[in-house]
């Protein structure tokens, strides 16, 4: 990592490396004044040959090598020390000390050390443990060795555990740990960027990001038309903007919405992505060919009939069925006779071709891509694939794998983020202008509709269930007249009548009406 990222990554997870310092020297601070100070004195106690044994020609060298590394556990066994502490003089043997004891094998030298909270009780248990240690040694002219204590311990002038030390250590450790915390920091929020995980990591465009929403399985109608969740119709209508620069300006558009397995929301997401496309006056035709999992008229609120399963496209065009948006249409799955990639292969083709004479947008819901044969058909057939995918169980992995599969394709591929969590900057508007609410839309008012304004959709009334009858629309029905906004209670110009909203929907602004 660079000097220069790794100083901002500190700059911007500040707070973070803070707390981390502060809490090092929050501990530092406690075990150097929490802790009681405790001294220790130290005295030096000699193992030696003894002179009589020495002039009787024995071996004291090997008689001292055996002895000597035993003589440590002797001094702090419990009665060397509770004799000890019996010639200790009041009041420091009622203070009490730990007894430590070691020995130099090259040297023979043990190291009597006694620690206590008081200066005068470590050196008084450091010289009784040794004198009661050399007591209880046999005499040197039968044991060949004899102990002497080479001095008196001392009285020590500082504490065993200074403070300044271990300040300076835990101020050291929370420097360094506070600038991992940075990092780690600056790694978790890059993570949890999904767009800037996907960029670095995949290499794919990022389309547009979608929030999750209080109410799952909201239709378009809730978010374009009731306001219920004002963020998420901003969502959409920025992820629209970024799809009419993506898109060839003037001509029609097929796009195919899918995901990497399912319950990712692709179908919420291709329902949404079409009424937002009509809401601009294009006119949209939404194609349901997720054809194993059909879910595109249950979001769109239309009737399941025949549609995508038809042997001819006349039929399914003729059987399009209308949405409360008159710029939008949806051909349903149909009945399926054979499997699914078949149906694709020999019906979807067709219909796309009548759809671009017809200088139409289409939205086509796919299935997954995993696992599906049909999805990577389509994405052929198509001028750009939309994956959808969930924030909350975002694989790269997994993401990377689909879009292999679409490398055959040949074909724009784009990403859109789905259920991302934003945080509150982001939901109160970056802005300061907040979201479009249902509370803060103009005052409703009534479109104007010339008298002598061509029909918008089809030469003929519609059928039952509200699917269409009529004949092929021709290119100079879809010509969009103006729309005159007049209040309720103006007058229009000669020759047009006012149309009162209906009563049910007050706060329906009736942007997309026509």
């Amino acid at each position: 990592m660079e000097i220069r990222q790794l100083i901002r990554d500190v700059r911007r997870n500040l707070v973070v490396a803070l707390a981390a310092l502060v809490v090092c020297l929050a501990a530092g601070g406690a075990a150097a004044f929490l802790p009681a100070r405790h001294y220790s004195s130290s005295t030096i106690v000699a193992v030696q040959p003894a002179t009589e044994a020495a002039l009787g020609n024995s071996n004291p060298g090997a008689i001292i090598s055996l002895i000597a590394p035993q003589l440590p556990a002797e001094a702090t066994s419990d009665p060397n020390l509770v004799a000890a502490r019996s010639h200790v003089p009041e009041p420091y043997r009622s203070i009490g000390a730990s007894i430590d004891a070691t020995v130099d094998p090259g040297t023979f030298i043990i190291t009597i050390t006694a620690t206590s909270t008081s200066k005068i009780a470590a050196r008084d248990f450091a010289n009784s443990a040794a004198k009661q240690l050399i007591s209880y040694q046999p005499k040197p002219a039968e044991s060949g060795y004899q102990l002497n204590q080479l001095g008196l311990a001392p009285t020590p002038s500082s504490p065993s555990n200074p403070r300044t030390p271990i300040l300076l250590g835990a101020a050291a450790f929370g420097v360094i740990l506070g600038i991992f915390a940075a990092m780690w920091a600056a790694g978790v929020r890059r993570r949890l960027s999904r767009v800037t995980e996907v960029k670095e990591r995949i290499g794919a465009t990022v389309l547009g990001e979608i929030p999750r929403v209080a109410l799952p399985g909201l239709r378009p109608t809730d978010l374009f038309v009731k306001h219920s969740e004002p963020m998420a119709m901003e969502a959409f209508q920025e992820l629209r903007s970024n799809l009419l620069i993506s898109l060839p300006a003037g001509a029609s558009a097929m796009i195919a919405v899918t995901s990497c397995d399912p319950g990712e929301g692709k179908t919420s997401v291709a329902t949404n992505i079409a009424w937002a496309l009509a809401a601009q006056d294009r006119h949209v035709t939404a194609i349901d060919c997720d054809l194993r999992k059909p879910a595109l008229h249950t979001q769109m609120g239309v009737p399941f009939g025949p549609g995508v399963t038809s042997r001819r496209t006349e039929d399914a065009l003729a059987h399009a069925s209308r949405t409360p948006n008159p710029y939008l249409d949806v051909i349903p799955a149909g009945i399926i006779d054979r499997h699914p990639s078949d149906i694709v292969s020999a019906h979807l083709p067709l219909l796309i071709e009548q759809l671009r004479e017809r200088h139409e947008t289409a939205v086509i819901d796919c299935p997954p891509l995993i696992g599906v044969a049909e999805t990577v058909l389509v994405a052929t057939m198509v001028d750009l694939v939309i994956v959808v995918v969930d924030a909350r169980r975002f694989n790269p992995e997994r993401l990377q794998q689909c879009l292999l599969r679409l490398d055959t394709a040949n074909t724009n591929v784009a990403i859109v983020l789905n259920r991302v969590r934003f945080n509150r900057r982001r939901r109160d508007g970056t802005y300061g202008y907040g979201h479009f609410r249902r509370a803060d839309a103009p005052p409703s008012v009534a479109p104007v509709v010339p008298a002598h304004a061509p029909p918008t959709r089809g030469a003929r009334a519609p059928g039952a269930n509200g699917r269409r009858t009529g004949v092929e629309r021709t290119d100079a029905l879809r010509m969009a007249e103006p729309t005159v906004l007049r209040s309720s209670g103006g007058e229009g110009p000669p020759g047009t009548t006012a149309v009162t909203p209906p009563a049910e929907n007050q706060g329906q602004t009736g942007y997309w009406q026509r």
